[in-house]
Formats: C-alpha cells, structure tokens, sequence
C-alpha cells in the first residue's frame, strides 16, 4: 500500500436506505428574502400584496437568445389567462404560462451587492449564457 499521508479517509455507504435525497424544486420556489423584497416594493408603491405580485417572462433577447422581464403586476389578469402562480409568505409572483417551460424548477432570490442589487432567477434550465450574463440559452 502507499503511503496516503494525511488524506482523510470518506467512507460512503453502499446502500442510499435512510438517506434523504434533496428535494427537487417543483415549480418556481421563492426565498424569504425575496418574498419580502416583493411585498416592500408593493407597499411602497400603495399596492395591496393580496391584489399584486411580481410577473415573470423569457423574452427573446441578448446574444444568448433570451432573457428575462419582471414587473409589478395585479394578480387578477394573469390567473384568468393561465399564467403560473406561486406564492410564499405573502407574495405572488406570475409567470407567463409559455415561459414557464424554461423557468421550471428555478429559485427566485434577491441579492444585494456594491454593483448592485435585484432578483436573480437560479435557473437549472440554462445551458449557456452570454459574457456579460444578461442572456442565456435553454
């Protein structure tokens, strides 16, 4: 045998019985923190979070091909057209019912930074994205 020196040794179990695998994302998820961005943008706009939420669209554009639009909006018009509705402590965000296919599966999050700040949709879908990170491909 040679001589592994300070390697530390990782023993994995040989059945997955009392594991729990992690919990796909069914749908679009939101974090907390950006439920509760959503709903301090509608109330400092005067609007009722029961009555507005944030909608989601891919849109083609960019190098990439697509990106994404995102906007507050009544919640009304999007359920009666069918877009996708989720909801997490309070806020709403639609998502356009054919873009949902490329959005399936993803966490809607807020980040703040020195360069700036805004949700960030964390999408599994994508396959590639342009230099500068406003487009991607599904």
């Amino acid at each position: 045998m040679s001589d592994c020196g300070d390697v530390k040794k990782v023993f994995v179990p040989s059945s997955t019985a009392g594991l729990v695998p992690e919990k796909p994302i069914i749908g679009v998820e939101i974090t907390d923190v950006a439920a509760d961005k959503i709903k301090l943008f509608l109330t400092g706009d005067n609007k009722s979070p029961d009555e507005y939420g944030l909608f989601i669209a891919v849109v083609k554009d960019g190098c990439s091909g697509k990106s994404y639009t995102m906007a507050l909006e009544p919640i009304a018009p999007h359920r009666d057209t069918g877009d996708k509705l989720f909801s997490h402590n309070g806020a709403t965000i639609m998502i356009d019912k054919l873009s949902y296919l490329f959005v399936t599966g993803s966490r809607l999050d807020y980040l703040e930074a020195l360069t700036g700040s805004g949700f960030n949709l964390v999408n599994p879908n994508i396959k590639k994205t342009c230099a500068c990170g406003s487009s991607f491909a599904v």
